[in-house]
């Protein structure tokens, strides 16, 4: 099991010292500590350098919980102007689920909270707030989690301001400015708006974000943005926002960020890559040009990392006309460091929030950092009107009259632009033009503008863009009449298959267009029935799925991925049975994964021929001999004949299987295979010998270093799927396994090896919000572990591990648990090779 997440019940950490300055030329000192200044997030700075600082008193304050009832904005006086306050005022209080500052004209401090954006003025001088403006509201959902709300503003010298909002858990939301204009949505993902400065003309500017924590504008004119991963999709990111940009999330898919209509880095047509991957929980950021570091920071993103207890810089490389680049760490704390927000002052000098301690909850810690170059002034001036509207955010597409031209751009920044200018339904004849054009990128582009215009393409050219013979045009094809709940082209999407116009690159796709299509499915989503969309069911027909799969006539390929998407196997198993031992290879793998807990005879040797048969590709037989180490019987004679086979992950875990068996003379021929191959004879010391044996490693240090380029990641994917490692009980990769932990389909893309070894080896060191374990005490006493809990009146629902919610009525007691629900020393079930190979095989999965 490996939850790549980040905890909330961490034991506090022993502090040690201050973090490490990387570059020898910038200098860190503490500017704040408790009890001046607790749990800080929000930072500001004004045009006479006084600092504005954000507490957080109540983000899941516990019930013994010290502090001050509601959040407050503390100023900082600096009467000798070296950059560091003698003493601190109370700015404005009475504020919950604030969230982040920016300074606007004026000296007018706007405040964010999830649910509200709010203008903060000192009019008579006297270091406090006096008059407070409330520009905009979140008015529904009425209740959603901190980092699912409003999160991030800045303010542009243009007069705009710019905020982001998180996906609100997929709760239908509507935000209203101050003219009454509006934004709102279902089931997409978090996005950027922008309204004045006053709160009035409210509209959206980019989507597709997860949690979007801070944005800012960088000297250049660029709008960049920091944004948190989904539960299974990463890395966190740095994106170059633009208008019209989608950057691949929808909530309506769930939390894992893995469905065929979503993306992360630009890889669904449409949709924009980021600048930059992020470490685990970036927070803030600010461009470094603002800062008094030297001239090679010019330009360079610097981003707070809350959960990697560090600063990186990321130098910034153009590319058409955005920007890529790769993180570097500037400034390295301890477990005591956890970063938050970021800003500068008139002198270049940076200033950072620190959290302090791994605690989610408001536990009464708190610090502020000064990082600069001594003697140096800022790289740049401040950003002016015309910066901003000469920059790449405002101008990638100088002249309007050229959009159509520009659609045929190898830029996606300047499609996506031009994209956004032609939504207007008074472009639609011209739409259905470029629909017909010869040129499939054209063709393309059309599907995408109407995707996001008010107007309906006809019947029959969606008709005819679902049989186009690009394989892209297709694709969003499907995706335009699922998200546009085309039932109209119900018939002829459930046609294409059958002639043979879905290939097995877009069968998930299809499937995906099919379950949108559902009459149910549409009338629930368009009356928003469930109050979170992603809770309303996609659900194919009951015999759509079985006969699929039995119908030979239908590409394999196709059938073995419908495989996994079939819940219940009953009704096919003597197929999947037959079928087994003929099968193509891929099939033979999903049948393998369909089948292998059902503990019959007959599936047990299927699965043993499948397993003997030289004939079959080896890693098959391999997945058969763990497949069969699930089923009643110990065919210990037969499986002994393989160690004689030319095939390393063959005979290594046929070795891993014979564990079981007692018989002497098994025993002696395994043991002299053994003796012949240092892997197999590991893991046999270690069937007879448990943990005890001499050469066991016995810290994480030493199973670290076994963590190398050798890695098999073939033997590793038999690793996962063993009943010994438990892996498959809580994650899913490619549709099998359990929903009980996240899905590790896509953890390549986020997680490095030493980060994947590191989860297996301190579990509890990071578990994220939504993967908090929770524990319910019965009535009788007994103590149950799940991984969500749902609270009535006089009951308690819990998620166990088989994904089933359990009611238990009138508990003694029920609350969040400390440590991970994944269990501690799941390398000690394995031989340094086979951790090794494990961690090779996630790090594939990408």
């Amino acid at each position: 099991m490996i939850w790549i997440l980040t905890s909330c019940t961490q034991p506090e950490a022993e502090e040690t010292g201050y973090p490490e300055v990387v570059d020898s030329r910038l200098s860190l000192e503490l500017v704040a500590e408790n009890p001046q200044i607790v749990t800080p997030i929000g930072l500001a700075i004004d045009d006479q350098d006084q600092l504005y600082v954000l507490e957080s008193h109540t983000h899941s304050p516990p019930s013994d919980y010290g502090g001050p009832a509601f959040d407050r904005i503390k100023k900082g006086i600096d009467d000798d102007h070296d950059g560091i306050p003698e003493s601190w005022v109370v700015y404005a209080d009475s504020i919950t689920d604030g969230m982040n500052l920016a300074f606007g004209s004026e000296n007018t401090l706007f405040l964010v909270q999830k649910d509200q954006v709010v203008a903060y003025r000192d009019t008579d001088g006297n270091g406090a707030s006096d008059q407070t403006t409330q520009l905009l509201a979140m008015h529904t959902p009425k209740s959603v989690y901190d980092h699912a709300g409003i999160l991030g503003i800045t303010y542009s010298p243009n007069g705009w301001l710019y905020i982001s909002r998180g996906n609100t858990s997929s709760l239908a939301w509507r935000i209203i400015g101050s003219d009454s204009s509006s934004i709102e949505g279902y089931g997409d993902g978090g996005n950027v708006f922008r309204c004045r400065s006053d709160g009035s003309e409210l509209e959206e500017v980019a989507t597709g974000f997860w949690n979007p924590f801070d944005i800012k504008f960088t000297k250049e004119g660029r709008l960049m943005l920091i944004d948190n991963d989904p539960d299974s999709r990463g890395p966190n990111r740095l994106v170059d926002v633009t208008f019209g940009g989608d950057y691949g999330y929808q909530s309506l898919y769930g939390g894992s960020g893995l469905h065929p209509f979503l993306a992360w880095n630009g890889e669904l047509p449409g949709t924009l890559p980021y600048a930059a991957g992020l470490g685990e929980a970036p927070s803030g950021l600010i461009d470094a040009s603002f800062t008094s570091f030297p001239s090679e920071y010019t330009g360079n993103i610097i981003s707070t990392i809350w959960e990697e207890n560090n600063l990186v810089r990321v130098p910034l490389q153009p590319s058409q006309s955005t920007v890529t680049g790769e993180p570097e760490i500037i400034l390295q704390g301890d477990s005591t460091f956890h970063p938050v927000a970021l800003a500068a002052n008139s002198r270049g000098d940076l200033y950072i929030t620190d959290w302090v301690t791994r605690q989610y909850p408001n536990h009464g810690q708190g610090k502020i950092w000064r990082l600069r170059a001594e003697g140096k002034r800022p790289i740049a001036t401040p950003l002016t009107d015309e910066e901003i509207n000469k920059g790449p955010f405002n101008n990638r597409i100088p002249n309007k009259n050229h959009l159509v031209s520009a659609l045929s751009s190898e830029d996606a920044f300047v499609r996506a632009n031009a994209r956004y200018e032609l939504q207007n339904s008074a472009n639609l004849p011209m739409v259905q033009k470029l629909a017909q054009q010869i040129d499939p990128a054209l063709r393309l582009e059309a599907v995408l503008i109407a995707a996001e215009s008010s107007e309906l393409l006809p019947q029959s050219l969606l008709q005819t863009l679902l049989r186009d013979e690009n394989e892209e045009v297709k694709r969003m094809a499907l995706v335009y009449a699922a998200r546009r709940s085309r039932d109209d082209v119900r018939e002829d999407v459930k046609g294409l298959l059958a002639a043979g116009n879905i290939p097995a690159s877009l069968f998930e796709t299809y499937l995906a267009t099919l379950q949108h299509l559902q009459p149910e499915f549409i009338q629930g989503y368009q009356n928003q029935s469930d109050p979170e969309s992603k809770k309303i069911q996609r659900v194919l027909p009951p015999s759509y799925l079985p006969s699929l799969i039995k119908d030979t006539k239908i590409n394999e390929e196709i059938r073995s991925i419908a495989l996994a998407y079939l819940e219940d196997t009953r009704a096919i198993r003597p197929f999947l049975l037959e079928s087994l031992p003929t099968a193509s290879p891929r099939m033979q793998s999903s049948i393998l994964q369909a089948i292998r807990t059902v503990r019959s005879d007959s599936a047990a040797h299927a699965i043993l021929n499948l397993a003997l048969s030289s004939q079959s590709d080896p890693g098959v037989r391999g997945e058969a001999l763990v497949a069969l180490s699930y089923q009643p019987g110990t065919f210990c004679t037969e499986i002994s004949e393989l160690l004689s086979e030319n095939n390393s992950v063959l005979t290594e875990t046929a070795v891993a299987y014979l564990c079981r068996c007692r018989d002497e003379g098994i025993e002696e021929t395994v043991a002299q295979f053994a003796s012949t191959n240092s892997a197999a004879q590991a893991r046999w010391q270690l069937c007879r010998s448990g943990d005890k044996s001499a050469d066991r490693l016995s810290s994480d240090e030493q199973w670290q270093r076994a963590v190398d380029e050798s890695g098999n990641p073939v033997r590793g994917k038999l690793v996962f799927q063993s009943a010994t490692a438990q892996c498959q009980s809580c994650h899913k990769v490619d549709g099998w396994g359990s929903d009980y932990g996240p899905d590790l389909s896509n953890i390549g893309n986020s997680k490095s090896a030493r980060q994947l070894a590191l989860a297996i080896l301190e579990p509890s060191a990071e578990i994220a919000p939504e993967w908090q374990g929770w524990f319910v005490t019965d009535k009788q006493g007994a103590k149950h572990l799940g991984r969500q809990i749902d609270v009535g009146s006089t009951s308690v629902e819990l998620m166990a591990i088989s994904g089933e919610f359990v009611t238990y009525e009138q508990p003694q007691s029920y609350g969040p648990v400390s440590s991970s629900l994944m269990p501690d020393g799941l390398e000690n079930t394995m031989t340094s090779s086979e951790f090794n190979d494990l961690i090779a095989y996630l790090t594939s999965l990408n």
